[in-house]
């Protein structure tokens, strides 16, 4: 008994304090969960898109998708399906400075960035690659024209031709028109500005957000999607896109920070089990009493919080959800969930240490099964031929003797290492100390043995 209770002992101090031998091995655990989990990993499936789109470059493609409306313009980056951030190659050259290497810089290049998108039911995505073509290209807009277009031909004042002088105060062209006079097929160089007046995307973790800002971007790939009568799968859009420039920001998540961020589609009700929705009127847990006084702490000691009023507004109704099931805790509530974690801490160590226990008694096994082979060698002792054992190491062979599993007697044989030759031993017995020997013989002839 008394045995027990310092074993009991020692899980509790391990657990609970600093006295006592039972515990894990933090060091392999704290690297990512130390402060708050500050050094963990983020994971691919958070992020948020948004599309800022040049209203004066947007042209309705039709349907009821208002593209002068920032309603659209969120669901477009909520349809990225998958994408990645922006990445950079910087150009280098190595020159030579009176002898010695010298790595100087040269050039930035900016890596282009693919984004694929769920090809939705309202067409949504494809309408916004719609009017990104028509602002650039002037084909969509003519079809039937382009279709009864004569080979050009180069007669006449074409309508970008007219502009300009007019624009000069000439006078334009009295050449009569053709059909490629009246429009303008092709790339459409009249627009002024990009369609995309910038594309965001934002990594979120933590309730922090770290933005990758694409300056100028357009486009240099459209995918549609890949049709299959045989396949159920959803449907997608590719897009590929090049830039000028990258911005880099961070800041806290809140409503419309990052740019349209919670704003459509999103459930803005706390859960319940959640501190903000209420909490469990317990000690431990995720959503206990300490953990909701921690909450309310770690808000109290952000920059971003305290100076914003409906982030304040917020952490006052954390603390009073806290405050309010801190008076419901008794103190046989208490005791019993100190009781639950010291019988979970110690049936999960002693679980622990019984399978290292045993996984260390099987290697042990494991180990001790040295890999041997039955062979025929000429024994010069009897001139016969004998069936003995060969090891790969005369350590290999001392184990397996040791460990009884030959009697005296026997002949084995292994490699020795040091002179690569095979070489034999007899086992045998010190009749003094009783412990099992190998008498060394000489080098194992390899000629072969005729019966």
């Amino acid at each position: 008994m008394a045995k027990l209770n310092k074993f009991l002992g020692q899980v509790v101090g391990g657990v609970f304090g600093s006295e006592g031998d039972m515990r894990d091995y933090q060091h392999a655990a704290r690297l990512f969960t130390d402060n708050f989990n500050a050094l963990a990993p983020k994971v691919e499936f958070l992020y948020h898109v948004f599309f800022d789109i040049n209203q004066d470059a947007a042209r309705s493609p039709g349907g009821n998708i208002g593209w002068s409306k920032l309603e659209p313009r969120i669901e477009t980056g909520m349809l990225v399906k998958a994408c990645n951030v922006p990445g950079v190659q910087i150009n280098t050259e190595t020159k030579n400075q009176y002898g010695k290497k010298t790595n100087i810089q040269t050039q930035v290049q900016y890596t282009p960035v693919n984004i694929t998108f769920h090809d939705d039911n309202t067409n949504l995505i494809s309408g916004m690659w719609q009017q990104y073509f028509k602002t650039y290209y002037a084909d969509s807009n003519y079809p039937d024209d382009l279709a009864r277009q004569p080979v050009y031909n180069g007669k006449g004042a074409s309508r970008g031709q007219n502009q300009r002088q007019a624009s000069k105060g000439q006078p334009k062209s009295t050449k009569s028109p053709t059909i490629s006079d009246k429009y303008s097929f092709g790339l459409n160089d009249y627009q002024t500005g990009h369609f995309f007046n910038k594309i965001s995307i934002y990594q979120l973790t933590q309730h922090r957000f770290y933005e990758y800002t694409l300056i100028n971007p357009i486009i240099t790939s459209w995918q549609g999607p890949q049709l299959n009568s045989s396949s159920s799968n959803p449907a997608e859009n590719q897009m590929t896109i090049i830039y000028e420039g990258i911005k880099y920001a961070q800041g806290r998540v809140t409503k419309n920070s990052p740019d349209g961020f919670a704003l459509l589609h999103y459930d803005n009700t706390p859960s319940p089990l959640s501190i903000m929705g209420g909490g469990s009127a317990s000690l431990f847990g995720q959503n206990g009493v300490i953990a909701g006084g921690l909450d309310v702490f770690g808000d109290l000691m952000d920059p971003n919080v305290t100076s914003n009023p409906l982030a304040l507004i917020g952490t006052a109704i954390k603390a009073k959800n806290t405050y309010d099931n801190a008076k419901k805790l008794t103190k046989d509530g208490i005791k019993n969930e100190i009781t639950n974690v010291a019988v979970g801490a110690t049936l999960n160590t002693v679980e622990q240490t019984v399978r290292i226990q045993g996984l260390n008694k099987a290697n042990q096994t494991l180990a001790t099964q040295v890999d041997t082979q039955p062979t025929s060698v000429w024994d010069p002792t009897t001139g016969q031929v004998e069936s003995i054992q060969t090891f790969d190491s005369l350590n290999d062979a001392s184990t397996a003797v040791n460990n009884g599993q030959f009697n005296d007697g026997t002949v084995i044989r292994y490699n020795n290492n040091l002179t690569g030759q095979i070489e034999s031993a007899v086992v045998g017995t010190n009749p003094t100390s009783g412990t099992r020997t190998l008498t060394e013989g000489e080098p194992v002839q390899t000629t072969p043995v005729t019966n």
